[in-house]
């Protein structure tokens, strides 16, 4: 008869297990050489200004009056937005996502201070936010007219939502130097 204890000690065995595999598997994706096109940095700083057009894409779909254009402006945003996610964490080799017992110290540097752009980055993009909301309010009270309707707002705080998530990815990938191989440290 299995006790309660036992199932507890079976089951942070399994836990513990799969953390193992998915640890070994994040870390032999992160040694894999990078594709030719997302190795160079101009390719990364590239992909680094992916939320920008994500953001600007949602706030093109905001006013866009519904219907249509909007639905195609919001896809095209969902599409840029999932794959500018993947693409920088990629560039970056999951730096901004990966477990700390993976990273050495320059990297752990590294993520700390995309975090800390990240966040400013952040704060930027809800000022945008709050100034797209002061000039609707400012537009609607003296001309009657809204910039941004309703389903505008949804489509404009997607796309923020989106682009806030790629944030510390991008602010890791402007920033991201490749690491020294050993043998280069040879060399010097």
């Amino acid at each position: 008869m299995n006790t309660s204890g036992e199932t507890l000690r079976g089951s942070a065995r399994r836990r513990e297990r799969l953390r193992a595999e998915v640890e070994a598997h994040l870390q032999e994706q992160r040694q894999q050489p990078l594709p030719s096109w997302l190795a160079t940095r101009t390719s990364r700083r590239t992909l680094a200004l992916l939320p920008v057009v994500t953001f600007a894409l949602g706030v093109a779909a905001s006013v866009a009056g519904g219907g249509a254009l909007t639905a195609l402006l919001v896809g095209v945003t969902s599409i840029l937005g999932s794959t500018g996610i993947v693409q920088l964490r990629r560039a970056t080799r999951m730096l901004d996502n990966a477990p700390e017992g993976l990273l050495d110290e320059r990297e752990i540097s590294e993520r700390d201070h995309a975090y800390r752009r990240g966040f400013r980055l952040t704060l930027v993009l809800l000022g945008a936010l709050v100034a797209l909301a002061v000039l609707n309010g400012f537009l609607a009270q003296e001309t009657g007219v809204r910039l941004v309707g309703s389903v505008g707002w949804m489509a404009v705080l997607f796309a923020s939502s989106l682009a806030a998530s790629m944030l510390p990815a991008a602010a890791l990938a402007w920033h991201w130097r490749a690491p020294v191989d050993e043998a280069d440290d040879l060399d010097e």
